[in-house]
């Protein structure tokens, strides 16, 4: 089976984080290596990773989730051979148990990039979300010219490869966007795995007015490049 890194960009997750390195540490195939990028956590993260002896990458200032994963993309290239990394975020709503489906996926249809694709269902999902990921799962796939299922997801497996070729330049949550449109772009096969729905009682760091701004931004950007 492919050797993958786990990438977790994490702000302020104390109370989750130990809960998702205690689920990591117990899953087969264990990962080569688990990576937390400290997004400028003014709690206990830092600790907590250091108490798991676990790799963390700090991040002086919260810079944004698309720097976080930046850095922890630069870092996986930079000192490791693993084939994949598989970004996770720290509150819990991506599950381990379907990391299995993601490495069984990409041995056997060698997939390269694939995301997590959550159930949009009023039973498994609040209304607002459902609106917000079918209209940005829409607005992407049409600059991808690719159907795009769950273009949100930050549940993703990627191949070093494909990390090489694409572009990086947005900060914050509009990177993975950025990524899917890049990808599609250089002709890079864009898959996807059903995964549960899981919302918590988590603090979601999503500043609606300006990320909805920065997103604009990036579709226009694209549209006109």
């Amino acid at each position: 089976m492919s050797t993958y890194q786990v990438l977790i960009p994490a702000y302020n997750a104390a109370i989750t984080l130990p809960v998702l390195l205690e689920q990591l540490a117990a899953f087969r195939p264990e990962p080569a290596a688990i990576v937390v990028v400290n997004d400028g956590s003014n709690d206990q993260t830092e600790s907590i990773c250091a108490d798991y002896g676990i790799t963390v990458i700090n991040l002086e200032k919260n810079s944004g989730k698309g720097s976080a994963l930046k850095r922890g993309f630069t870092a996986f290239l930079m000192d490791s051979d693993v084939a994949y990394v598989l970004c996770m975020d720290a509150d819990l709503q991506h599950p381990v148990e379907s990391i299995g489906d993601f490495l069984s996926k990409a041995d056997r249809d060698q997939s390269k990039f694939i995301i997590g694709a959550r159930d949009c269902s009023f039973r498994a999902m609040p209304f607002h979300r459902i609106l917000s990921n079918k209209i940005t799962s829409y607005i992407i796939s049409l600059l991808a010219k690719k159907k795009i299922i769950d273009s949100q997801c930050g549940f993703r497996l990627i191949h070093r490869d494909v990390l090489r070729q694409i572009a990086f330049s947005e900060e914050g949550y509009q990177l993975e966007s950025e990524m899917i449109i890049s990808a599609a772009r250089k002709g890079i096969q864009i898959d996807a795995v059903d995964i549960p729905t899981i919302y918590g009682k988590e603090v979601s760091h999503i500043g609606h007015v300006k990320d909805t701004l920065l997103f604009i931004r990036l579709i226009l950007r694209e549209i006109f490049r």
